[in-house]
């Protein structure tokens, strides 16, 4: 093959590959042929070969005896390879050493000099540990599964010989006085290995390929090695996914990584209870763990960015803080929010980090009506009057001066009086916290006469002391008051009027885009907060009158998500209508920013929990193809009188119907499980599928786990949507040719 072009060359060896796939006995044969052709520096020529020695090695149909010659005879070639940079080259090498190692491994054992195969497989090891720090990711992954099989072999196994399995390999086959591998040391290298990989639980920052690696490399240790199963539980029933801190900050990969580490913890965990000799002593903690996994199962975004905040906080057993202790603290200067004037607990602490904002209204409202049937009567005082002393020292109240004139003698008046506690000599039982300001009084020389009573408000920072005429003066002054003559036949005030302006209320402000568009978003917000509480209160009056609930208006299709329906079609119609009024281009990008914004709140409220809410997914998909075609008949009106079709009709493929029902498709699929029917019904009350739409089911099809709901949802769309036969007849039929090829 030295005169042969490198696909030529080639061409000869997938020749020789399909005579091998026939007949695997052609294997020791091929492999001691390609080795001098893997040491050739043709990139092309290594990375046929790398793959052919991963797939032979880890092929069952080779004889044990002969793979563990094979594995000596190219642990050269093998070491010479990882001399190459190409990933896919590197990682078929890795494969091939985790095959290879328990086979080098069990030589060893039996030849106790030979040290040049315990030379190579050593520096291979290092080689892969090293990759194991600074590989990509999938070098990475393929690191895990060959560092499982080291740990196998350098932990010792079963002791009983009824229950060891003959092509085993472990520490316990290793002769205690071999001089090459001694016990001692293979096994603090095994150990070390293991908290290696455990650790992968405990990072600051996981990823989901790294967990679900080491979880299956977990599965196979745990069945394996029951001297460490005990270490391994124990570290993956402290693992919770919902508190973990995640690479990604993706939303949408955030929740199906959140979905994909659940599923795997829990296959693994159930299998452990099935096969494992440990389930009597974790049983009642994995069933435990299963039980919490099960119900955070359909966790949504939210509320694990809250669950994060609330474990951010720290454990539940810290002892409170006392609030009398705190609440006097001086509070900062400046001005204050109302947050910053009622908070008293220390700033230090992280609890202050927390925003409550993320949390629902009506969860805010029961945690804080449980806060307060918690506390005592006592602490509760004492909070009020911490809240109340900083009021009053960062706005301290006015004095009242209440003056009272005779209408007999309004010339002549004492001099003003001052009430205070200190000197009058009888003092209640009871004292309240809160202490009204001082009042000074000004009495009446005549009190048999009618007395006009007013209160000044006069700022502390002022003095107060003044007399009672110059309190009257500074009350006429301020309040333009103008008193008619006294009559003084009945010495009552004849007429009394206060002489103002007419009031005229001012024009409300101009509101610009930003404004106009915020004020909306905050009513949309509230709408989706208060949810089906807003049916309520729109059929409360149907309710009364007739006497039936919400329920039974549901029934009959009054009632039931109506505030979905007013939002769809404000979002499609609504706001169309109110553009097709507008002169100003202002108004209209204004309005189809509210309309963009209401379909984007309906998206996200439909993605977060789609297996209950496909009812509204479906009411306002209704609504969109309603528009969608309404669009479609005013289009053709304009363009031809006749109605036929031209080019200013609207392309149902770039409709708003189209663009957000594939958005959803997207969004659900790769969180479908194969029990998930719900996803028939959706498909089924679509108004209609677009091609595009069609083969977004491809993805469904093509993963095993998941490929019967993809093939009975194109069943059920063949059978009973004959307007999409066609387009899911061809998506089979691709599907099947793309198997065939791949057979």
């Amino acid at each position: 093959m030295a005169d042969l072009t490198v696909t030529q060359q080639i061409d000869q060896l997938n020749q020789a590959k399909q005579l091998v796939l026939q007949d695997a006995s052609f294997y020791p044969q091929i492999i001691r042929g390609i080795l001098p052709i893997a040491q050739k520096p043709e990139p092309r020529l290594r990375s046929w070969c790398a793959k052919f020695l991963a797939d032979g090695f880890a092929s069952a149909e080779v004889n044990a005896g002969e793979r563990q010659v094979l594995a000596v005879a190219c642990l050269h070639t093998i070491d010479i390879l990882f001399e190459e940079t190409d990933l896919r080259v590197l990682k078929n090498l890795i494969e091939c050493s985790a095959s290879i190692y328990p086979l080098i491994f069990k030589h060893i054992c039996a030849n106790k000099g030979d040290k040049e195969t315990l030379h190579r497989l050593t520096a291979i090891k290092s080689k892969i540990l090293g990759l194991w720090d600074s590989g990509s990711e999938g070098i990475k992954l393929c690191c895990i599964k060959f560092v499982q099989r080291v740990i196998a072999v350098q932990t010792p196994g079963t002791k009983d010989p009824r229950l060891a399995d003959s092509s085993d390999v472990s520490l316990t086959q290793v002769p205690i006085d071999h001089p090459l591998i001694p016990h001692t040391v293979l096994e603090a290298e095994a150990q070390g290995l293991l908290d290696r990989l455990l650790s992968v639980f405990y990072e600051p920052k996981i990823n989901e390929s790294s967990i679900s690696a080491t979880l299956y490399a977990a599965g196979i240790l745990i069945k394996t090695r029951s001297t460490i199963a005990n270490k391994i539980l124990a570290r993956i029933l402290a693992f919770n996914p919902l508190t973990a801190q995640y690479a990604t900050a993706d939303p949408i990969r955030l929740k199906l990584e959140l979905r994909f580490i659940e599923k795997n913890i829990r296959i693994l965990l159930a299998n452990v209870l099935k096969t494992s000799n440990i389930a009597n002593q974790y049983g009642a903690r994995i069933q435990q763990y299963l039980a919490q996994l099960v119900q955070a199962k359909n966790f949504s975004v939210e509320e694990l960015v809250r669950k994060r905040a609330a474990e951010s906080i720290g454990p539940a057993n810290v002892k409170r803080q006392r609030t009398d202790s705190l609440g006097v603290s001086t509070p900062p200067s400046g001005q204050l929010s109302y947050a910053q004037l009622y908070t008293l607990i220390d700033p230090s602490l992280p609890l202050t980090t927390f925003d409550v904002k993320t949390l629902p209204h009506e969860v805010a409202i029961e945690i804080a009506i449980a806060g307060m049937n918690a506390l005592s009567r006592q602490t509760l005082d004492n909070a009020i009057k911490a809240v109340r002393m900083r009021y009053n020292k960062l706005y301290p109240p006015p004095v009242v001066i209440r003056i009272e004139e005779s209408s007999t003698d309004s010339q002549t008046v004492p001099a003003t009086t001052y009430v205070d506690d200190d000197d009058d000599d009888y003092e209640p039982d009871y004292e309240p916290d809160y202490e009204p300001p001082d009042v000074i009084v000004a009495p009446s020389s005549t009190p048999s006469a009618a007395r006009f009573t007013r209160e000044v408000l006069v700022d502390q920072k002022q003095p107060v002391l003044m007399d009672q005429k110059s309190a009257i003066n500074k009350l006429l002054a301020v309040d333009e008051l103008s008193y008619s003559d006294v009559d003084s036949e009945d010495g009552r005030y004849q007429d009394m009027s206060i002489d103002s302006d007419a009031f005229v209320l001012p024009q409300p402000k101009a509101l610009n885009q930003a404004e106009r568009l915020e004020l909306f978003q905050q009513i949309i917000e509230r709408i989706f907060a208060s949810g089906n509480q807003l049916e309520n209160t729109l059929f409360a009056d149907s309710t009364k009158k007739t006497g039936k609930d919400i329920a039974e208006l549901n029934s009959v299709g009054v009632g039931g998500d109506i505030w979905i329906v007013l939002l769809s079609r404000l979002g499609t119609r609504g706001l169309s209508s109110q553009m097709k009024n507008m002169a100003e281009v202002e108004l209209k990008q204004v309005s189809l920013a509210m309309a963009q914004y209401i379909r984007e709140k309906l998206f996200a409220h439909v993605i977060l929990d789609f297996r209950t809410r496909v009812d509204i997914a479906i009411t306002w998909l209704n609504e969109e193809w309603y528009n969608d075609k309404m669009k479609l008949r005013e289009n053709q009106t304009i363009s031809n009188g006749n109605g036929d079709m031209t080019n200013g009709t609207l392309r149902i493929e770039n409709s708003p119907y189209v663009q957000w029902a594939s958005k959803i498709l997207d969004s659900v699929i790769p969180f479908l499980d194969v029990k998930d029917r719900v996803f028939l019904r959706f498909l089924s009350d679509l108004p209609e599928l677009t091609p595009g739409m069609i083969s977004k089911l491809r993805t469904l099809c093509r993963d095993p786990d998941r490929s019967k709901l993809g093939y009975l949802a194109l069943q059920y769309l063949v059978k009973l949507r004959p307007p999409v036969r066609e387009y899911c007849l061809e998506l089979m039929e691709s599907l099947k040719q793309e198997d065939n090829s791949l057979a």
